[in-house]
């Protein structure tokens, strides 16, 4: 599994320089999107054979590479629909410090298998995260092309984005149908709730349901008072950083930070 995991690792960094050079030389992606897509399928081999050794319930980082190699599904096919290229030039590295972190990681042993019901939940869960994450990247992004017009310096990475209104329309794009997978996520949720429900878990459901309402009153804000900018900005970062906390929980997420 080592040789797959490197072999991932070595594809992203190739697709990322490939991208770059795509959107600095305005140059053609005929050969971004091989190198990518095999990246893709390499990294689902190597997170399937994780996920068939050890359980994702008691594993997170397995949870993280399986959310990370949605985020890498998605992004593909946003590609190929809205001007979100930029992206990988964020999302690309991350994928491979992560799978580089599988590789040093201590996974634990169990046994405890997971109904079909609940790994749905799971993986309609983790997409969500995943939409939500791109938009939080994009937000971002978006805070740091206003720094730039502010300081009225020139970039190399700003000048590789679109528009900031472009920016902002799949930003809010990616914030809705994340928004709605959320929403599913916590009704297909409550039937694993039960009354005698430990700490970890109350804590995953609170900051999830804040996560939640603030991205309810962002696009409530968008659709009604058309908010744009620095306030839709932290918004969006904001309710990311709730679901940072519901999705590693804060005892995880203490002992590692």
């Amino acid at each position: 599994m080592t040789a797959i995991a490197t072999l991932s690792i070595i594809g992203f960094f190739i697709s990322s320089l490939c991208m770059k050079k795509v959107l600095s030389e305005n140059s053609s992606k005929q050969f971004f999107y091989p190198i990518f897509i095999c990246t893709i399928l390499i990294m689902s081999t190597y997170t399937y054979q994780l996920m068939s050794e050890y359980s994702i319930k008691s594993n997170f980082m397995i949870a993280l590479l399986l959310t990370f190699l949605i985020l890498n599904f998605l992004l593909l096919f946003l590609m190929f629909i809205k001007p979100a290229h930029h992206l990988a030039l964020i999302l690309l590295p991350l994928s491979a410090l992560v799978v580089f972190l599988t590789l040093v990681f201590d996974f634990k042993t169990s046994t405890s298998s997971i109904s079909y019901d609940l790994f749905l939940h799971i993986l309609v869960s983790l997409v969500s995260y995943g939409l939500l994450g791109l938009a939080a990247m994009q937000a971002l992004l978006l805070k740091f092309q206003e720094q730039k017009l502010k300081d009225l310096e020139n970039s190399s990475l700003s000048n590789l984005m679109p528009s900031m209104d472009i920016m902002e329309n799949i930003m809010f794009d990616l914030i809705v149908i994340g928004f709605i997978l959320l929403t599913i996520s916590l009704l297909t949720g409550a039937p694993f709730v039960s009354s005698n429900a430990d700490k970890i878990l109350l804590q995953k459901i609170t900051f999830s349901v804040i996560a939640w309402v603030a991205y309810f009153y962002l696009i409530y804000q968008r659709f009604s008072s058309n908010v744009i900018g620095k306030k839709a900005n932290n918004l969006a970062i904001g309710g990311m950083i709730f679901l940072l906390f519901a999705y590693l929980g804060t005892k995880v997420l203490f002992e590692f930070f």
